[in-house]
């Protein structure tokens, strides 16, 4: 499996456990719908470069009908769903990189520093979501309705938080599925950054996954996460267009 595979396969797995949440599939492309009102948790997301123009069209209009702001994202080799995003008037958006690191000898392990990591209790999901959302400057409910307890649960999901003197400073998420290992939802709340909690909390939710039988571990960067990632080991796989709802 591809990481691009992977990608779309813990979207589905995910999905699943969020009560408004639905996915379809066609060769190549998964589409879904979480009912979160923001365009990159709604969409259409090709992992191969053969995804029919048509059935990806068709896997759009269904997310469309939905009524929430959605995206178009897809693998390198794709002009024919550019095309797509272009004729359905949506904006394109920042390419997101798709990034992945191929077992543990090449992770780069950070100095945690004073940094107790836990995992958390799927119960305790709304401790996750205050701090991504807090992290991410993003409306809390978002992240209450996205990582429920019931998706926690979700089978190789573990969420992280990492504590300074007991207080939670950084989170994220990790999901286990068959090979792989992807990477979620690394946020450090604003006054804690630049003291590589970010990397300690990735390098854990990787070496986790690893440990589980995962061979290799994957994510999608922002921008401000990049060299964060970089330095860990990862590489860039992919660079996926991003197509936004307008």
């Amino acid at each position: 499996m591809t990481p691009g595979a992977a990608l779309a396969a813990v979207w589905e797995h995910l999905i699943v456990g969020i009560p408004a949440g639905w996915t379809q599939r066609t060769p190549g492309a998964v589409g879904g719908v979480t009912g979160v009102p923001l365009p990159t948790l709604n969409g259409v997301w090709a992992y191969r470069n053969d995804a029919e123009r048509e059935a990806v069209s068709g896997l759009l209009e269904l997310v469309a009908g939905a009524g929430m702001p959605h995206c178009l994202q897809f693998a390198p080799g794709c002009p024919q769903l550019r095309e797509l995003g272009e004729a359905r008037g949506m904006r394109r958006d920042a390419d997101v990189p798709l990034m992945a690191l191929a077992g543990e000898r090449e992770l780069r392990l950070p100095d945690e520093g004073d940094l107790v990591i836990e995992v958390l209790d799927p119960e305790q999901a709304a401790v996750h979501a205050e701090l991504a959302a807090a992290g991410f400057d993003a409306p809390l409910d978002a992240f209450l309705r996205l990582l429920t307890p019931a998706v926690l649960r979700r089978r190789g999901v573990r969420t992280y938080v990492g504590k300074i003197e007991g207080d939670p400073v950084v989170t994220g998420v990790g999901v286990s599925l068959e090979s792989h290992v992807g990477i979620f939802n690394v946020a450090t709340l604003p006054a804690h950054r630049r003291r590589g909690y970010a990397a300690a909390v990735t390098a854990r939710a990787v070496r986790d996954g690893l440990g589980q039988g995962a061979r290799s571990a994957w994510l999608q960067s922002s921008p401000a996460g990049y060299s964060v990632y970089e330095k860990l080991g990862f590489k860039t796989q992919e660079s996926w267009e991003c197509w936004i709802s307008t």
